[in-house]
């Protein structure tokens, strides 16, 4: 009886350190996608030092130029540039979105990638397959949101009477729990946007590396609500998962000023 005793010890001990190992061999996993996409936008900054400029959303229309100074004035700056917000929830799908009000309110950056060019294909290539399709779905007027694309589903759920559709990747785009569900599998846990008890969103951001333009490479991190991507002090506050996985292509300065 005393033997099993202490196996059934060990075992409650044992059991979730394994979970965890595993759990952050998932993040760490997730985390070299963010990999592959700076790579994959560093490429094309070596054949074309302008190539995040060349895009619709910065050379036509009546906006252009005022896109194109706002897009340059976010590499450089300490938020940097939100192309596409996460949203996750442990009871539904996560949701591909091109802004929200909680995290990136009035945001239209998400414009860039349109349905060809060099931040699209950075996606594609990256393994965010469907998530380039999303958005510019969700950028295009008349775009029907309620049905599924050749890359994306949609899903609907309801929320008291009304019906919401939320667009994700056929390809998860995630592995890990913890970018699928949020920081814990309870409602009430996951966090703290305002009032929102409920959803935990992200951003996709870039930055000139150190936030220099000279330099023609950029970084990439999930971030969370009001935080910066990388500061003058050399700080960033990027999303730090339980396991201690930072999503910031900087290393863990990236998320040395985290706060969930």
């Amino acid at each position: 009886m005393i033997v099993i005793v202490i196996m059934g010890v060990l075992a409650g001990i044992a059991v979730p350190n394994i979970m965890g190992v595993i759990e952050r061999s998932r993040e760490n996993i997730d985390r070299t996608k963010l990999y592959y996409l700076r790579e994959a936008l560093n490429r094309a900054l070596v054949e074309n030092e302008d190539a995040l400029y060349n895009n619709a959303f910065v050379t036509s229309g009546k906006d252009a130029d005022k896109n194109l100074s706002s897009l340059k004035t976010k590499l450089a700056s300490e938020k940097g540039v939100d192309l596409f917000v996460i949203e996750m929830r442990p009871d539904l799908p996560t949701n591909v979105q091109n802004n929200h009000p909680s995290i990136n309110s009035g945001s239209e950056m998400s414009k860039l990638v349109g349905s060809g060019g060099t931040w699209y294909d950075a996606l594609k290539e990256s393994g965010f397959h469907g998530v380039a399709d999303i958005l510019n779905a969700r950028n295009t007027p008349g775009s029907d949101l309620t049905k599924d694309g050749d890359t994306y589903f949609a899903f609907a759920y309801q929320s008291g009477n009304s019906t919401y559709y939320r667009t994700y990747p056929k390809e998860p785009m995630f592995i890990s729990r913890e970018l699928n569900n949020g920081k814990t599998q309870g409602l009430n846990g996951i966090t703290s946007q305002g009032s929102n008890k409920t959803n935990y969103r992200l951003t996709m951001s870039f930055q000139w590396t150190d936030r220099n333009p000279n330099g023609r490479s950029v970084e990439v991190a999930l971030l969370p609500a009001g935080a910066k991507m990388m500061t003058a002090g050399g700080r960033g506050g990027a999303l730090l998962t339980e396991h201690g996985v930072c999503f910031s292509t900087y290393g863990p300065k990236g998320c040395a000023d985290y706060q969930y």
